[in-house]
This record gives C-alpha cells, structure tokens and sequence, in this order.
C-alpha cells in the first residue's frame, strides 16, 4: 500500500528520527488543486507503520468518497513539523519538509484492500463554472522541420470574446529560429500571465500527437524556467493527456479537448451549431515564403484566429450543457470515459462496487483479451448491409461480476452453476471453420483448434459451449451478479433514439465511452524532466 511504504520511507531519514513529537500531513496536488488527503497528525519516533495507517484511514476512506481526484495525481507532497503547542502552524510556513516526489498513480493505490470501494456520488447543487481557453498552433516547414510560427489563444471576458495573436519574428527566424521560436513563446507567455487568468483549462484540439510537442518544448525553454515547475501526463502511446505550468503569478493547464470529443474540430463545431472553419487549409501556409505575400499572410492570421474562436464557442457551449444536464463541469475531467464515469456514479450507480486486488486483477485480466478483426478486399455483389444497433450497450445490461466471492475447485461444479471467472481447460470442436474463442500466445491473439488452458468468463463459457465446445473446469473464481448499467444505458439510449445535433453525439459518446473505464490498468506513465547537463550517457 502506498502509505505503509511512504511511512516507512520517512522512517529511515534523519530528520524523522529525532527524538519528540513531529506532525505530519499528505497533500496531493492535481490540476490547480491541492488536496489534503489526511488532517495533521501527531507522530513520535516510537509510532509504527500500523499506528499511523489506523489513525489515517478514516480520512482516506473520506478523501475516496468525494470523488475526485479520479484518475491520477501529480504531486504527492508529504510535510513533517516539530510539534510546538504555543505555536501556530500553517500548511505555508513549512520550512523543514523532509520529502517530496512527484509521481503520477491510479487512485486505487492509495486506498487500503479493506476499504477501497467505488461508491455513488452525491450530486452537486451548485458548480462553479471553471474558467477556461482555447489554443491552436500553426507552423511551417524550415529544413525539413515543422517550426511553430503562430499562436492563436481565445478567451470570453466579462462576455466578450477576445482573441490574442502571436505571430514569430521573421527576420529573426530566418537568422536564428531556434531563438525566434523560444522568443515567440517568451512573449506570449508574457501576455496571457499579464490577464490574470489564475487556474485557467487551456484546451487545444489536438494535444496530444501534435499541438503538445511544441507546446511541451516551448514552456520548458522559457528564460530560467524551473523544470520541476512544468508536468505532463502523457499515455502508454507517448500522447499528452495533460501539460501544467506555474510560471510568474499563474498556473495553467493544458488540456486535450479531442480526448472529450474525439471527432474533427470542423464537426465538433457543426455538432455545437458554430461557425467552423471559414476556409480549408492552403498548403501555401506551410512554406516561410507565406511571409512574402501579405494577402496569404492575412488570409493565414484569420484562419489560425478562427480555430481557436471556434473551439472555444463550442466547448463554451459544451460546457454550459453538461453543467446544466449532468451536474457535471468538462474542464474538471480528462476525457469521454472519465466524463462518463463521473455521470455514472452520480446519476446512476446505487451499490458499492469493490475494486480488485492486484493479484485478482492481474488473473482476470488473462480473461480480457478483446474481439476478433477480420479483413477483406473491397469486392461484393448484390449485396445487403446489416448494422448492429448499439451493440457494446446491449452487451453491458447483462449482469456485471460485483463483488469477489471467493475460489472454488472446479472439479465438483457444473459450468450452468457458477457466474464469475474460470481457470478451464478448453477443447475446440476439430471441424469449426471460424472458432470463436480467442486466446493470447506471446501477446497476440489467436482464435485456435485443439486444446488448451485460459481464464474466461463463465458466461463467456457457457456462449461457446453451445456451439461444441467442451470445457473441462479446474478452478473457478466466484462473484456476485448485478446489472448496474441498466438505468445509464435506457437514459441515453432513450436520446440517441430520436435526438440529433449535440444531445445526440453525447449520448452515442456515454454508451460507448463508459465499460472501457473499468479495464483500465491501474499505471500510468511517470514522466521526469531533466537538464541536458544531468543526463548521464552510458557506453
């Protein structure tokens, strides 16, 4: 558990064995936001690891139950005091804090096997609305490299929309475009940290594979900037889901929007009833001969302009819907699933639902291998279309695995009988042309004859052998039964039926988006940035 090993990090420091009372406190920190996780608490060299998780629990247990943070944090943040009773003492006066690292995690690690639950949400009563803006890059090819060269970032003031335009040095760009580039992000910067805009949700269409490469590189070359200052979040394919900088008096975050509506900016805009682009790109935008002409130039500036005006009107008006139907505000979360899994849980989810132990997950997840794919050459005749009506949906009303009930030998139970997880051996009818089971041999998934030894799910079990299929069963991993999609999916399927526009995308968005959330894996890619000078090259 993640307390235990901190509390016993703690323990071997100097600082934390001097003799007499000390107080300890956890926070940890996630988009603009710090969260005390436990009260102060009063320690002595004699306290022991157990002590201190008994007098923790109950505030963590607390912490869980709000809901949020739900899927990773920066920060964590452990500060140690002398205890001194005539004294005031403040989270801001810690001068002496003995350890501090930064790492991002599942949630569920920090919750104890005992305690770790997914419970319902309350359903706030008032929200206040998070501030946020748009950004959107444009760059050129310079020596067989794309260079930013433009900025168009846009916010609503008081009402009113207003649009910042940062466009690179020419000259100095073609001197020197490594400056004229971190000159450009010098002076932008500037600009949006003279606003004001403390805790503003920056989104960009397109952070992750694109528009976050440039943006990570130009905040980390900022004049003496400090690098512990600037954080990323990115996942298993090396994409930003987040970028964060304090920097001067502000702190932003920059968000990916396409990650909450994965769909082109030109539909996102046509979905939200905005206006879109006001025309295609022109491969002439590309060249640094753009400079020259002063029609293309213009013509450049308003289309760069555009698409950050036009983002930001319809995540305005995305954010306003969700607040308004769901209770929920987007720029507090990450993407669809976690928009989806927040909606659930506050709308919808009436039972405790216990999360897996590392071991049992790490068993069921052999039974999460995925469909198969087939390919085909563009050819037919004569043919008729058949479509699926939501499918993945139909699929999550039927009882869902609850809570661990315990193993079982599988020798002296009937397949008919059990509902969870099973260790079986399983033999594949010799004259199937398609088998249906997969399985997973050195990370690929095969669907094959013969026979062999696989954890599935039993109902997945009980599919199979109605088609010839003959399962020998060697353990069985019980659980309990219950369909706790039921109400999510008829609310937004309901829409779906009939809507069209916005409320349309957004329920086809929840019922696909949602199941995915839980077989997340419980890591997630820690990120450290380092001076050139601090890399140490082996040979």
């Amino acid at each position: 558990m993640l307390f235990a090993a901190l509390f016993a990090g703690l323990s071997s420091q100097d600082e934390f064995k001097k003799i007499g009372k000390k107080i300890i406190i956890v926070a940890i920190s996630k988009d603009d936001k710090t969260f005390h996780i436990h009260k102060n608490i009063i320690i002595d060299e004699t306290t022991t690891v157990n002590n201190y998780l008994d007098k923790i629990k109950n505030s963590i247990q607390s912490f869980y139950e709000s809901g949020y943070p739900i899927t990773t944090f920066n920060l964590l943040q452990v500060k140690l005091w002398e205890y001194n009773p005539q004294a005031t003492i403040k989270g801001k006066k810690a001068g002496n804090t003995i350890h501090k690292f930064r790492r991002s995690f599942h949630s569920s690690c920090i919750i104890p096997s005992k305690i770790n639950l997914i419970k319902p949400l309350k359903i706030p009563k008032n929200i206040n609305k998070t501030f946020i803006a748009t950004i959107d890059l444009e760059t050129i090819e310079i020596n067989n490299n794309q260079v930013p060269i433009s900025i168009s970032f846009s916010y609503y003031f008081k009402g009113e929309l207003i649009t910042i335009f940062e466009l690179v040095d020419y000259n100095l760009l073609l001197n020197n475009p490594d400056e004229a580039v971190k000159l450009f992000w010098l002076t932008f910067m500037e600009k949006i940290n003279d606003l004001n805009l403390h805790k503003c949700i920056i989104f960009s269409h397109n952070l992750g594979s694109f528009d976050g490469y440039f943006i990570f590189k130009g905040l980390l070359e900022l004049p003496e900037i400090n690098i512990d200052k600037v954080n990323s979040i990115i996942d298993d394919l090396q994409r930003f889901i987040s970028i964060d900088i304090a920097w001067k008096e502000s702190k932003f975050i920059f968000k990916d929007s396409i990650r909450i509506f994965p769909i082109s900016l030109q539909e996102l805009c046509k979905t939200f009833e905005v206006e879109g682009k006001l025309f295609p790109y022109n491969p002439e935008f590309n060249k640094i001969s753009l400079f020259k002409k002063p029609a293309l130039l213009n013509q450049f500036i308003e289309y760069s302009k555009q698409d950050s005006i036009s983002l930001l009107k319809a995540l305005t008006k995305a954010q306003n819907i969700y607040i308004e139907d769901h209770k929920v505000d987007l720029a507090t979360i990450w993407s669809t699933s976690t928009l989806s899994f927040k909606i659930f849980r506050q709308k919808f989810l009436d039972i405790n639902i216990a999360t897996l132990t590392k071991k049992l997950d790490n068993l069921i997840r052999l039974a999460y291998i995925g469909g198969s794919t087939d390919y085909y050459y563009k050819y037919g005749e004569n043919l008729k279309h058949y479509d699926v009506n939501s499918l993945y949906p139909k699929a999550m009303c039927n009882p869902m695995p609850i809570e661990f009930l315990g193993e079982t030998d599988g020798t002296n139970v009937k397949l008919e009988d059990i509902f969870g997880f099973a260790e079986a051996r399983v033999t594949a009818p010799n004259n199937m042309e398609i088998p249906l089971l997969p399985f997973k041999v050195f990370n690929e998934t095969i669907q094959p004859l013969g026979s062999w030894i696989g954890i599935y799910f039993t109902e997945e079990l009980k599919a199979v052998v109605k088609y010839g299929y003959k399962v020998e069963l060697i353990k069985v991993y019980n659980f309990s039964q219950y369909s706790i999609f039921d109400n999510y999916i008829k609310y937004f399927y309901d829409i779906k039926k009939f809507a069209i526009g916005a409320p349309r995308l957004i329920a086809k968005m929840h019922l696909n988006q949602l199941y995915g959330y839980f077989g997340r894996r419980k890591t997630l890619i820690e990120t450290k940035n380092v001076y050139n000078k601090s890399i140490i090259w082996e040979l």
